[in-house]
């Protein structure tokens, strides 16, 4: 059971988040009461590159998002060598406004084996987001002149999400989050994942709910 004004969270924070910190939830349980995605896109060794659009005009009234691109993947395997885990990131936590967009550039995938996207979205305002559009394109051929669409799926539509602040510094490396009222601010909805907003927002996080206390 966690301390009264707080949530804890199943891995140790990253970052150090202050009081200026924004947590961003949905009053429901279940993956239909998350207000981020995580999106996984695994690609065969055919596709030398890819890239990803996040589409944030794909419905009529949507709110300001979050996302992050990374990939990984492995490199270097041949019959004498070990291979080598690789781990970039395309795209840097970034905001998107409503009507907008954000794209990665080419992803290089030649000499790659199990390339791997994971493509986060997160919103980041209050209020009934009507959805985000999560555009994968790949490319075969060695220039580039024609994109193939991969996916495209549709996230958080329909999504209506609540704004907590972090009450005081949260420190990287713990668990434990204080929040003025947790209950009344719709955060008694555990085991799901919830974004935390930084003022830098490349030190913005996702975490997995695992506890809320009471209200002071």
């Amino acid at each position: 059971m966690a301390a009264i004004d707080t949530i804890e969270v199943l891995d140790n924070l990253q970052f150090e988040h202050l009081d200026t910190a924004d947590i961003f939830t949905i009053h429901a349980d279940g993956m239909a009461g998350e207000s981020v995605v995580t999106f996984p896109c695994l690609f065969p060794e055919s596709v030398l590159a890819a890239r990803v659009i996040i589409n944030n005009n794909y419905a009529a009234s949507p709110m300001i998002v979050a996302a992050r691109v990374k990939l990984t993947a492995v490199s270097g395997r041949t019959t004498t060598t070990v291979p080598k885990i690789q781990n970039v990131q395309p795209l840097e936590w970034t905001s998107i406004a409503a009507g907008s967009y954000a794209e990665t550039a080419e992803i290089d995938l030649t000499n790659l084996s199990e390339p791997l996207l994971h493509v986060d979205v997160a919103v980041i305002a209050a209020g009934t987001h009507t959805g985000t559009e999560i555009i994968v394109q790949v490319r075969k051929e060695a220039t580039v002149e024609e994109w193939t669409g991969w996916c495209r799926p549709a996230v958080l539509v329909g999504s209506v999400v609540f704004k907590a602040d972090v009450l005081s510094t949260a420190a990287a490396g713990q668990k434990v989050i204080a929040v003025n009222n947790p209950t009344a601010g719709n955060l008694n909805h555990v085991c799901k994942q919830l974004f935390i907003l930084d003022a830098t927002i490349a030190n913005s996080e996702v975490v997995f709910q695992t506890a809320c206390g009471a209200d002071a």
